[in-house]
């Protein structure tokens, strides 16, 4: 590909350091795991509402550190420092990688150990002991354990890893068939709209990374409803759509499940913009606009989605479509000299100006930066580039 392995490599080095120098990792050995996100304040008109919304927080003169420990966001980052130790030969990022975890299962409370939603995650510290839990959040979270369960298997039994990820896998599925075309249940224990591939296809995604067959007819009912629907979505979704498409693919070699992968992988060529790479930001949690990119709910995704498609494949125009992509979000990388920022990729770039910005909400917009939405899953695609892999190597 044109981008050389020193400039990604350099890319790599700068989100560890701003991992370690943000201050979102407090310490930064990882051990007493990481921030959901950095708020940039100045001039953010949605700062009130996140701090209601998200009761935690350390300020500072300009910024804030959105102090909540998130499951996925922690299982996330550990997965990005955990590939980075072993593609960048650096032990230290290895020992962040191990102490995330230990952090995870034996510190934080958010593993619900025992009784019914056994293996479940809850969203964060705050609220650990869980009454409900989030499709997205958790279905990352089973995959994510399975994934470094393959590559740590001493790890694995250390933690239990996969034993936790397959009782989870069976809880998601649980409530996946107890809600999908359903109308909205107040009591049901499980958040998010199925309809969505933000939650629909993660959990997809989760069910198929275990390769058991038992889960595939919910994987191939999904696949159906997503074929009829793909045209009815925004860009938001097509990249979730890709990464639970090509992962059922992966493990299940159905026809449908390509046919979903070729489907929104079309989608994305026809929204890309041919000159930059960049999709329209489309989320109704982010500012919209053909001139701006959003890197909290889509270009990160599509970008893994479209390395992901190009390996099932080989498919010259979805490996142009990648790349292109991939050489965007390593030029808007932040390379503002202050600590906080230096490294990171912003929630949301204005192509226009060619300055981070485009306007803010409460979870989305250019003043969050996300520890693991944003600012983990971009260096996984840089990280695959290296080694010509995707997310369905491991």
């Amino acid at each position: 590909m044109a981008i050389g392995e020193q400039e990604l490599k350099a890319s790599l080095k700068a989100t560890a350091d701003w991992y370690c120098n943000s201050g979102i990792m407090r310490p930064i050995d990882g051990s007493w795991g990481i921030g959901e996100r950095v708020l940039l304040t100045k001039d953010n008109s949605a700062v009130e509402k996140v701090y209601i919304s998200f009761p935690s927080w350390t300020e500072h003169d300009s910024y804030s550190i959105i102090e909540q420990r998130r499951a996925d966001c922690n299982l996330e980052a550990a997965f990005m420092f955990l590939l980075m130790s072993e593609y960048l030969n650096e032990e230290k990022y290895r020992t962040i990688a191990y102490n995330l975890l230990d952090y995870l299962y034996r510190r934080s409370g958010m593993l619900i150990r025992s009784g019914d939603n056994a293996g479940g995650w809850g969203w964060s510290n705050l609220c650990a002991m869980a009454k409900k839990f989030w499709f997205d959040d958790n279905a990352w979270m089973c995959t994510l354990q399975l994934m470094i369960a393959a590559i740590s298997p001493q790890w694995d039994k250390e933690f239990g890893m996969t034993d936790w990820a397959l009782k989870l896998a069976g809880m998601i599925e649980k409530g996946f068939i107890a809600q999908f075309g359903k109308e909205p249940n107040p009591e049901f224990i499980w958040e998010g709209n199925l309809n969505l591939p933000h939650w629909g296809s993660l959990a997809i995604m989760a069910l198929a990374r275990t390769g058991q067959d038992k889960y595939r007819p919910t994987t191939e009912l999904y696949h159906k409803f997503l074929l009829s629907k793909k045209d009815e979505l925004t860009t938001s979704e097509y990249g979730y759509a890709l990464l639970g498409a090509c992962m059922t693919n992966r493990y299940f070699h159905d026809a449908i499940s390509l046919q979903v992968a070729e489907a929104f992988a079309q989608k994305i060529l026809e929204k890309s913009d041919p000159e930059t790479g960049n999709i329209a930001s489309e989320h109704y949690e982010a500012p919209s606009g053909a001139n701006l990119a959003d890197t909290i709910y889509t270009l990160n995704w599509a970008v893994l989605g479209l390395q992901c498609v190009s390996r099932l494949t080989g498919k010259s125009e979805y490996v142009a479509a990648y790349e292109k992509l991939l050489g965007l979000l390593l030029k808007i990388q932040d390379k503002t000299p202050e600590a906080h920022l230096f490294g990171c990729w912003r929630g949301m770039y204005d192509m226009e100006t060619g300055n981070w910005g485009g306007g803010d909400r409460y979870e989305g917009g250019a003043n969050s930066i996300y520890s693991g939405w944003t600012n983990a899953p971009i260096p996984w695609a840089m990280l695959n580039a290296l080694k010509n892999k995707s997310l369905l190597d491991y």
